[in-house]
């Protein structure tokens, strides 16, 4: 039964469907930018997967800590992940070695109050977790209560430790002043480096630190800075980019920041004299950040700002939707060359592909396309953008936008371990719908889904994937 399980569990992803339009497609040019059309990113040096089948379901016991907001899944190496309030758990995709579980924390008056996304980064020419929980410490004895942020960076193989960096609130928000979740979050694949952006747990941390401040760690120096009244946006080489400013609307004060992450000295600024600006995710060089104000008549500007983090040069790009809000840009670099953005609570107003290397603009178009759909993207990765349409996962090129054709199938290797069976892995909890993957490495995938049937012990299912073309 496990075998027919997975042999019926395989599904090819799709294109999106239809031709690109190429009205809606043109680059455009604003802002910093120079005139000349810039060239598409070239082609990842190996082939990304471009079709999976469903390995391993694990389901998720309910517990009085996590629920389906604070679950995160996640893709490191060979590794599937699954994160939340009380620690990480990897197994080997092909069921190669035991499962492991790393803790958020080591006492008991310690508690975790939010949990980034697993993060993928090289140590030492090693597949890396890296990792990181706000946490309120009580305190114990004559220690006093103080707000913290633990870094982990776990060997993603085995799980051991390979460093941990705790960074105190305390002498940048107060005694007993805290975090209580996580904004956003960005890192160096290279140096291991993390950012987060932290909400302010009360007025009084909020006067001191803003209502969402950077936490910056390396697991290098093993330390770690904080810089207050700034939402970061991407980090290179222990340089941060980020975002200041009330983020309400008629302020017009919403600033571009570059800061030195270990001493948080804020070397330059870019007024954008927008109302709101949020950051929106990063690639490889450069970090993305949203923007909008309303202009009048039900109109808005809504504009995108790509930041050369090494330099802090800006590159703007006005989004098409003018008729709504549209603040609520994501974006996911693919650890290549290239960035798409999509905007929307689920992604289909708009969808952007960025050349990372440049700054701009390089295809695109809204829901007012005559032939396509803008799908909700999930991952991206060496040129591939993984992304689910109403009725199946699809493909998009990454530097161009145009659909990618399935190539057929290839034949799973044998192995000395059925995944579908091994480390608590029970494929009766796959609900047979396959679904694009959320995280993605040359190994696999791996994504969540909601229980199905009468699972009612179970918060989520974490469905691991293995490429098979």
């Amino acid at each position: 039964m496990a075998v027919v399980g997975v042999a019926t569990a395989a599904v090819l992803l799709a294109g999106c469907g239809g031709s690109d339009d190429k009205s809606d497609s043109k680059p455009e040019s604003g802002g910093s930018t120079a005139a000349a059309t810039p060239s598409a990113p070239t082609a990842a040096s190996f082939e990304p997967p471009k079709a999976f089948v469903a390995m391993s379901a694990f389901g998720v016991e309910r517990t009085d800590k996590d629920n389906q907001y604070t679950l995160k899944p996640g893709m490191v190496g060979q590794s599937s992940l699954i994160a939340g309030l009380t620690g990480v758990t990897g197994r080997n995709i092909a069921a190669q070695g035991e499962p492991w579980t790393v803790p958020s924390a080591a006492a008991p008056t310690t508690e975790t109050l939010d949990v980034t996304a697993p993060m993928g980064v090289q140590l030492d020419g090693k597949d890396v977790v890296a990792i990181a929980y706000v946490q309120n410490d009580k305190g114990n004895g004559t220690q006093k209560a103080k707000g913290q942020v633990v870094f982990q960076w776990l060997n993603a193989t085995d799980g051991k430790k390979v460093a941990e960096v705790t960074a105190d609130l305390t002498p940048a928000l107060g005694a007993g002043q805290g975090g209580d979740n996580v904004v956003s979050q960005a890192y160096d694949a290279a140096t291991g480096q993390i950012v987060v952006g932290v909400g302010a747990d009360g007025e009084e941390a909020a006067k001191k630190g803003g209502e969402v401040f950077t936490v910056y760690a390396d697991p290098k120096t093993q330390k770690s800075n904080v810089i207050p009244f700034v939402t970061p946006a991407g980090v290179l080489n222990g340089v941060v980019a980020g975002a200041k400013g009330s983020n309400r609307e008629g302020a017009a004060d919403g600033t571009i920041v570059i800061a030195d992450g270990p001493t948080g000295k804020i070397t330059k600024q870019t007024p954008t004299k927008q109302d709101y600006l949020k950051p929106t995710g990063s690639g490889s060089k450069r970090a993305y950040l949203a923007s909008n104000s309303y202009t009048g008549n039900d109109k808005y500007n809504n504009v995108l700002y790509s930041v050369d983090i090494a330099d802090g040069a800006v590159v703007q790009t006005k989004s098409q939707v003018v008729d709504e809000q549209v603040s609520t840009f994501t974006c996911w670099g693919d650890q290549a060359k290239a960035v798409v953005c999509t905007s929307g609570e689920s992604g289909g107003k708009e969808i952007i592909g960025f050349d990372d290397t440049t700054g701009k603009k390089v295809w695109g178009y809204t829901d007012k396309s005559a032939s396509r759909d803008v799908p909700a993207v999930t991952a991206a990765y060496h040129g591939i953008v993984y992304a689910q349409s109403e009725v199946q996962p699809v493909l998009m090129n990454a530097a161009t936008g145009a659909d990618v054709s399935t190539p057929t199938a290839t034949s799973m290797p044998s192995r000395s371990k059925d995944p579908s069976t091994t480390n608590g892995s029970d494929m009766s909890l796959y609900d047979g719908k396959l679904k694009s993957p959320t995280a993605v490495t040359k190994y696999g995938g791996a994504y969540l889904q909601a229980p199905s049937g009468s699972n009612y012990d179970f918060e989520s299912i974490l469905i691991a994937l293995a490429p098979t073309a």
